[in-house]
């Protein structure tokens, strides 16, 4: 009698375990949703840019193919990547989810998907202004992703990441306080100049980023790190960090990510002598 109660006991919550999780209603997922904006209005708190990027994973298992809630989790996976973490492998893990939902919303639009298999540069020229945001997002994390998996990687990726920029700029010049040149200025920086390189039009394309949003203290932090460093200008990398501390955090939008920004200069600043 024992041994049959065991065997139930354990048949039922093993059946438990084992059951599907059930779907979220439209309801459900916008409630999860709005609880996930709430937490995203503090995303310079890692805590709560994680949790709120599980809210947003699960107001998309409501809606797999909105393409706002898509460009959340990349532009989200990104962020915490690049300014919260600092653990190479946790960093290249957080870029390829920002990469997997970033194509996973690209491939909303249905001649992006139609091509994207065997002509990934034909099926980026079919994206739309829709897709901006994400297209971007998507770069940017391929990008630091690549460039943390080595040369091999950046030189895969190149052209179909040179390619996504560009059509972004075709379509939003203005896209994210200065994003496309201060995209093209660290680009710029970092290349061999056998694949592009080229510190002129990486400074130009900085101080083109700070004159369309100076607001935006991210373009002085990665002017800083990137052709500062590179020009061996250690007197222009010090000022640049200690703006970036000095100045106030801008309008609400971008205040986290401002917030993040001035974190990573001070870190900055306290190892400019191993830098330099």
């Amino acid at each position: 009698m024992l041994k049959m109660l065991l065997a139930t006991f354990f048949l039922c919550n093993f059946a438990l375990a084992e059951a599907p999780k059930k779907d979220l209603t439209s309801a459900e997922g916008n409630l999860m949703k709005a609880e996930a904006l709430r937490l995203w209005q503090k995303r310079d708190v890692q805590e709560s840019l994680e949790e709120s990027l599980s809210k947003f994973e699960q107001a998309l298992a409501a809606d797999p193919e909105n393409i706002e809630l898509l460009t959340y989790l990349a532009r989200g996976y990104f962020t915490l990547a690049e300014l919260h973490l600092d653990n190479k492998d946790l960093k290249m893990k957080n870029f390829e989810k920002a990469i997997e939902y970033g194509e996973r919303g690209m491939a909303t639009n249905p001649e992006f998907k139609k091509r994207a298999k065997d002509d990934i540069k034909g099926a980026i020229e079919k994206l739309s202004d829709r897709e901006v945001p994400i297209t971007f997002w998507t770069a940017a994390s391929r990008g630091k992703w690549s460039k943390l998996n080595g040369v091999m990687s950046s030189l895969k990726y190149k052209d179909q990441i040179i390619t996504m920029i560009k059509k972004v700029e075709s379509l939003r010049p203005n896209f994210y306080y200065g994003a496309v040149p201060r995209y093209w200025g660290g680009f710029y920086a970092v290349a061999p100049r056998i694949a592009g390189g080229d510190m002129k039009k990486s400074k130009q394309n900085f101080k083109k980023a700070m004159e369309m949003s100076p607001e935006y203290l991210g373009t002085k932090v990665l002017y800083a790190e990137l052709y500062c460093v590179e020009e061996d200008d250690k007197k222009e990398f010090k000022k640049q960090l200690m703006e970036v501390i000095a100045a106030p955090n801008g309008p609400v939008e971008i205040t986290p990510e401002n917030i993040l920004e001035k974190r990573k200069a001070e870190k900055l600043l306290n190892k400019i002598d191993d830098i330099f």
